[in-house]
């Protein structure tokens, strides 16, 4: 064990694989409202669906290796880490392995996910979006919910689509509740993360 706190670090910033791309969406969205309902249908129990899987897990290691391994309740890999190389993989589990008593002890999502980031730092391939996933996705099973809009490669594009990030703070790591419009307060901030990525073309036309 490395003896690692929960949380006094910072998560890199790197590129990283972004979100897929809206499907079965309607050809004119013409609001943000509009983005909202179409993701509550298309994408949200998609996303309910996934922090369940985590959520059920009979134990952290149990969670820990599919979190790691970016593996869904039918043995596949999440879409969107596919091109991640199986080395990197293998060193972010080992390192996540090892991380196991100082995960158990976070007692908030900003914990967690600053631990993880602490972890995973070094780890040639591993980005971004893979450490807020396995934060989320680690969150779910030990009951720890983001408070705030964690921004990767994709959300950070629509955050800056939609204008929510300033020019005296471009490089963001996260989004308050507060900073968010009203509509958007509405969702857990994990579905928000979600929607910006996913919609971060869309979002160009509300700014």
């Amino acid at each position: 064990m490395s003896g690692r706190s929960c949380g006094g670090s910072t998560v890199r910033r790197t590129k990283t694989v972004s979100c897929a791309r809206p499907r079965n969406t309607s050809s004119k969205i013409t609001s943000l409202g509009a983005i909202i309902r179409d993701y509550l249908v298309n994408f949200q129990p998609e996303h309910e669906r996934e922090l369940m899987w985590f959520r059920n897990q009979a134990s952290l290691e149990d969670a820990l290796r599919f979190a790691t391994q970016a593996q869904d309740d039918q043995g596949r890999r999440y879409s969107h880490q596919r091109r991640i190389k199986s080395q990197a993989i293998s060193d972010a589990s080992r390192a996540l392995a090892d991380a196991h008593d100082d995960l158990r002890k976070c007692s908030s999502f900003h914990q967690l996910w600053t631990l993880i980031g602490s972890y995973l730092d070094s780890i040639k391939g591993v980005r971004e979006l893979y450490v807020y996933d396995c934060a989320c996705r680690l969150g779910a099973h030990l009951g720890l919910k983001p408070e705030r809009v964690y921004l990767h490669a994709g959300t950070r594009e629509g955050a800056k689509n939609l204008g929510l990030l300033s020019p005296k703070r471009p490089s963001t790591l996260w989004l308050e509740p507060e900073e968010l419009p009203v509509a958007l307060r509405r969702l857990p901030p994990s579905d928000v993360e979600n929607l910006l990525c996913i919609y971060k073309a869309e979002l160009r036309q509300f700014k």
